[in-house]
């Protein structure tokens, strides 16, 4: 399957970064993936080494990200899985001067998600928190797509379950726009619930220390000022593992990226001050929740047993 997926790249070579993350654990996704057909096989993972190599300075940690909204690793459950979070509260909407910027912290994150798991764990929750979401926010479907790019090629099998917490009813046009194009395999893994219901779903599943981090950052994001401190990509932090069990790549990834947050974050805020519509393009972490974002709705239809 490697050498297959090798005559399919460019030049027909691999890069010794490419070479090196094909392990037998990363290659058995795609293998599996495709019915054991070593050809097909090869297709998508020859997909996900090109995405690797467009995204190599990120992965890396040789660029920084300018970061863009609130995306993380938030915490490591008991049982090792990481557990991601986003908060619509911080959103930005997708505009060309920031949509590669979106796409790179989208990258960072989930390569720091792939390399935090720990006791055997494979893949990891993502909480997609909805508090703040505003559909007029979110009319750009091209970070949607490009995650849904990344969730099925390069981190194949990386979803364990996706959280949407405090969905509104305006949330079910971007799913519904989303639904096609996600296999029944993925639609299965997703959860409609409420915060009280996702702080009980964590605890099940990751432990109460994690339940507790996840519950103190969304009632943040539900007070007037909202969650504030931010490590990104992972909050996760350096000396909470010990040096046998935390990978050499993964520590240098987080120290890369985490070391200069504040001049990022500074960076980040740099590039909407001159628009001429900053209010309605900043960060949403720095608006209070008003009667004109959308409310919570109960999925009852998509609630997943």
């Amino acid at each position: 399957t490697v050498r297959l997926a090798e005559g399919l790249l460019p030049g027909g070579q691999m890069t010794r970064e490419q070479r090196e993350w094909c392990t037998a654990h990363n290659v058995r996704r795609y293998f599996q993936g495709r019915g054991g057909n070593p050809a097909a096989a090869a297709a998508i993972l020859a997909q996900a080494l090109s995405w690797r190599q467009e995204y190599r300075a990120v992965l890396s940690g040789e660029r920084e990200p300018v970061w863009q909204t609130d995306l993380r690793v938030l915490a490591r459950g008991d049982d090792g899985a990481p557990i991601i979070y986003g908060c619509f509260r911080h959103n930005v909407p997708a505009t060309a001067a920031n949509t590669q910027h979106i796409f790179d912290q989208m990258a960072a994150v989930l390569e720091t998600a792939s390399r935090s798991h720990r006791r055997g764990a494979t893949n990891a929750d993502n909480i997609m928190d909805c508090h703040g979401f505003r559909m007029a926010d979110n009319l750009n479907p091209a970070p949607m797509f490009q995650l849904m790019k990344m969730a099925n090629q390069p981190y194949r099998d990386g979803l364990r379950t996706a959280i949407i917490v405090d969905a509104p009813s305006s949330f079910y046009m971007l799913w519904r726009a989303a639904q096609p194009f996600l296999s029944e395999k993925t639609k299965s893994k997703i959860r409609f619930v409420s915060s009280d219901e996702a702080v009980a779903l964590i605890t099940s599943t990751s432990g109460a220390k994690a339940a507790a981090i996840v519950k103190r950052v969304m009632a943040e994001n539900r007070s007037a000022e909202g969650c504030t401190s931010h490590r990104l990509p992972s909050e996760v932090r350096d000396d909470e593992e010990s040096p046998s069990s935390a990978s050499e790549p993964q520590r240098s990834l987080t120290r890369t990226l985490s070391r200069k947050l504040s001049r990022a974050l500074s960076g980040m805020q740099a590039v909407y001050q001159h628009s001429t519509v900053t209010s309605r393009f900043c960060c949403c972490r720095r608006r209070r929740p008003d009667a004109t974002e959308d409310q919570p709705y109960k999925f009852d239809k998509f609630h997943v047993n």
